[in-house]
């Protein structure tokens, strides 16, 4: 005898998985909780509309299942069991039993179940067997013949050779000619592999004497299975598992969606008629692709939809289990694939014309129920479709995030079936995730292809390829495959405008004329004091702007949330209200850059010098200059050498890089290989050692008119004003940075609390910066934080600003041609290092506070570690 599971052994295997997977959860989300912030509004477009029916409905059936069991069907049980003894069964049953070349142990089991639930009640039976071979008919025979109670009951073996369907028919009408017209009489559908236990008959018989308008029921499954795969054992289990929940939330509503061909009980007087008869002998499917065809197998579905159609009601047995023996060695991959593609295809076979009837027939929850049937095979695939696409788009630890989201919810279905009595393991979690995503690409195909039927057991194979007649149209063959390629698009694309990867143009970008376009931000999603992420949208409106169309952003007033960097374009000007009206709050972690870049790029390395250039030269030689046009932007640079660094002084500092002797200059004209420059070198370059590279600037951005701060909840900025450490690294991300950009503006800005850097100019060529309040910065410790910092950068300006609460003011890394005037700062002037040169710094108003431990202009020395000393020609006029 098959051990019954219950509750207690349910909970038991759920111990070591719950933990497990609890655990795990809880380890993915916190390594990943300090970029929650990150993520938090995207999250909820991940899951979202589509996640929210997912598991709103879940919800919903989880509710309803637990009702039943707790309050429905204990009433329907009392009532059914409480009859009378004389009551409660009828005078004759009848068994139609499918048995298909089953193994003898199988036969064996299943027929001495069926014998001995019989002996525990009065009735009399009559089993019609259709077996497919003289092996099936002796092992059924023998066991019939050994079992004590035989004398009442009636053994008719009939041959399986037009297959399941027409075997089906044959045996209907054998138990229509011996039908007595008792109205309580029941017909058990089971397969010849299902095995009864105890008191079956007793606990499901008498509900047909109790309900009249009961047309059918059925009962919960597990399985028993004889192979070496595990992960078939247990994908069995939780299909059944699921299966047993969902079940008892539908009958609920006195429905279930399937009278499954393992084991289920109907009316007699319902399946002796002659057209309940037909829909299993034939039942024929007319689709507008397909064509007509018959349904191959699936006759449980044929049946379910004919007392559907004439409004029988159906329940689910709960407490009453029928077993599956199995007995499978077929690859796991194979079978998890070929199974449900056959269950799959018939349900979905069955689902147009179920919803045809309409929810007034059917009933709205039940009608609801077998929509999402259609609905599932996508709504399954949109939350790790989402966290792929914002994973690849956005940033890499979406992915964990919704694996943890994953796993916490799965414990808790994981519960709720091992609370049911169903066994769960370790596999359970990962099965579920197998069923759910390529149970829904198999189930997607079974759509597209409901034409398509093959069954095959025992070495025998059937196809429905003969049985289809096919429209007459030339493209009526490729169309399934078109239109499941045309859908799976159709989802992607609406994934991808969804997750902001992709975005639609608006009517603002196709304008004509060449005035300057000024686009509204509010129009595109923009939305102020929501605290909800705006850099997405203000990124589409960014991207979509065309190449080199001067247009400006008005952000309107209000609080503008950023939880992602925005990268500007050339000729894009980002506006606010003013800074008192449009506040730019920032929070992003350091696996960000920036709040706002100007980032271009180096370019490639363009040609060679043909003669040394000397410091005072406009002009230069290169031996190719047919890529070169006046405007371009050249990064002109040469190795360090020990001559070079005894040169300049530097005392301890000596590498070869980075580089000291590099410039940024701009091309004037281009006469054969001479190239006139709008300014001069600067710096003198050796020909057989120097690097030319043709820049790719962003270049005349503009950002002026707003404040834009970075913000870390819960702590004061006043805290680390004179703290001069990297206080917060996990938010150490600058608020403005500009590398290889060229004449862009930052004007008329209020840099409040940055993360690392206020301001950042590295690699840059004529870039102003003016009337900025700068003011606080989170990190200013060692290793180059919290700086205004002019670094590589040639030709740019800093003026009409106030500078308090960061690490300094900073001129580093070749920077040259540079001017800083009319400043009034709380912080020093620090010619950092690094070969500057040429740059002018005057009007500067010095209110350094006592707690800032440098003052005024400070020099770096010629035995400095950290960097070479600067070099000549630095205007230093400061009041």
């Amino acid at each position: 005898m098959i051990r019954r599971l219950g509750t207690t052994e349910g909970l038991i295997s759920f111990i070591l998985p719950g933990i497990f997977f609890s655990v795990a959860a809880f380890v993915i989300g916190y390594s990943m909780w300090p970029y929650f912030y990150y993520v938090k509004n995207e999250t909820f477009i991940v899951l979202g509309g589509f996640a929210l029916w997912r598991y709103g409905w879940q919800v919903v059936n989880y509710t309803r299942s637990t009702l039943y069991a707790l309050r429905y069907y204990p009433k329907l049980r009392r009532v059914a069991l409480g009859l009378a003894e004389e009551k409660k069964y009828p005078q004759h049953i009848y068994f139609i039993i499918p048995s298909y070349k089953e193994e003898p142990w199988v036969s064996i089991e299943a027929f001495q179940s069926i014998m001995s639930n019989l002996s525990t009640v009065p009735c009399s039976a009559t089993l019609v067997v259709s077996t497919g071979s003289d092996r099936d008919d002796a092992v059924i025979a023998a066991t019939y013949e050994a079992h004590p109670v035989k004398h009442k009951v009636e053994l008719v073996l009939q041959r399986q050779c037009q297959g399941k369907r027409i075997a089906m028919g044959h045996a209907l009408r054998a138990v229509a000619r011996r039908y007595q017209d008792d109205l309580n009489s029941v017909t058990i559908f089971m397969d010849g592999d299902s095995y009864l236990e105890q008191h079956t008959l007793n606990r499901t018989l008498p509900f047909f004497a109790a309900f009249k308008d009961l047309g059918a029921l059925t009962t919960n499954e597990l399985a028993y299975i004889h192979t070496h795969s595990q992960w078939y054992k247990d994908w069995f289990n939780l299909k059944f598992g699921q299966r047993h929940v969902l079940f008892q939330s539908h009958a609920l509503s006195n429905k279930v969606l399937t009278l499954t061909g393992r084991f289920s009980l109907f009316r007699t007087s319902i399946v002796v008629k002659e057209d309940f008869i037909r829909i299993i002998e034939r039942d024929v499917i007319t689709h507008w692709l397909h064509g007509k065809f018959k349904f191959l197998m699936g006759d449980d579905k044929s049946s379910w939809f004919y007392l559907l159609k004439h409004k029988w009601n159906m329940l689910y047995i709960p407490d009453v289990t029928c077993y599956s023996l199995e007995s499978r060695d077929a690859s796991f991959l194979t079978i998890s694939v070929s199974l449900p593609y056959r269950w799959y295809g018939n349900t979905l076979r069955n689902n147009a014309r179920a919803l045809a009837l309409g929810w007034r027939h059917v009933g709205l929850f039940i009608w609801i129920a077998i929509l999402d049937q259609r609905l599932s095979m996508w709504t399954s695939l949109v939350g790790i479709t989402g966290a792929i696409i914002l994973s690849v788009s956005k940033s890499f630890i979406y992915l964990p995030f919704y694996m943890a989201w994953v796993f916490s919810v799965r414990v808790l279905q994981m519960f709720i079936i091992a609370l049911r009595g169903h066994p769960v393991s370790m596999l359970t979690i990962p099965l579920m995730l197998y069923n759910q995503w390529v149970g829904a690409i198999i189930k997607i195909r079974a759509y597209f292809n409901l034409a398509d039927q093959k069954w095959s057991k025992g070495g025998t194979e059937q196809s429905s390829a003969g049985d289809v007649v096919m429209i007459d149209h030339p493209w009526v063959r490729w169309m399934p495959r078109y239109l499941m390629f045309g859908s799976y698009s159709l989802f992607v694309f609406a994934l991808l405008l969804t997750e902001g990867a992709i975005s639609m143009p608006g009517p603002e970008f196709f304008y004509k004329g060449n005035k300057d376009a000024v686009i509204q931000a509010r129009l595109f999603g923009v939305t102020p004091n929501d605290n909800v992420d705006d850099s997405l949208a203000l990124q589409q409106i960014i991207n979509r702007v065309p190449k080199n169309k001067s247009v400006l952003i008005q952000m309107p007033a209000g609080t503008i949330d950023l939880f992602h960097v925005l990268h500007l374009r050339s000729h894009v000007t980002l506006a606010g209200e003013g800074v008192d009206k449009t506040f730019v709050m920032a929070h992003m972690g350091r696996n960000e850059q920036a709040a706002i870049t100007l980032h271009g790029n180096r370019g490639n390395r363009l040609t060679r010098l043909v003669r040394d250039i000397q410091a005072t030269d406009r002009k230069i030689v290169l031996e190719e200059t047919s890529r070169l046009a006046g405007g371009d932007l050249l990064l002109l640079r040469t190795p360090n050498d020990a001559s070079f660094m005894k040169k300049i002084g530097s005392l301890v500092w000596n590498r070869e890089y980075p580089y000291l002797r590099q410039i940024i200059v701009r091309v004037q004209g281009v006469t054969g290989g001479e190239v006139s420059l709008e300014t001069t070198v600067g710096i003198a370059l050796l020909a057989d050692k120097t690097e030319v590279y043709k820049i790719n600037p962003v270049a005349q951005v503009g950002l002026k008119d707003f404040s834009i701060e970075h913000v870390i909840e819960g702590v004061k900025p006043r805290s680390v004003w004179h703290v001069y450490e990297n206080s917060y690294p996990e938010y150490a991300v600058d608020s403005i940075s500009a590398k290889w950009a060229s004449d862009c503006k930052i004007e008329n800005i209020h840099i409040l609390n940055s993360g690392r850097h206020p301001l950042a100019f590295d690699s840059v060529y004529g870039c102003r910066a003016s009337g900025l309040t700068i003011k606080g910065a989170w990190n200013k410790g060692k290793k180059g934080n919290g700086y205004v910092k002019f670094s590589r950068s040639y030709h740019s300006l800093f003026k009409d600003s106030r500078v308090d609460h960061i690490r300094h003011i900073v001129l580093q890394w070749s920077s040259a041609f540079n001017t800083i005037k009319n400043i009034d700062t709380g912080v020093d002037i620090n010619l950092h290092g690094g070969y500057t040169h040429d740059n002018i710094i005057s009007n500067i108003r010095f209110n350094i506070p006592a707690q800032h431990p440098w003052k005024g202009v400070v020099r770096t020395p010629t035995n400095a570690v950290w960097a070479p000393p600067d070099g000549n020609n630095q205007v230093l006029i400061a009041d």
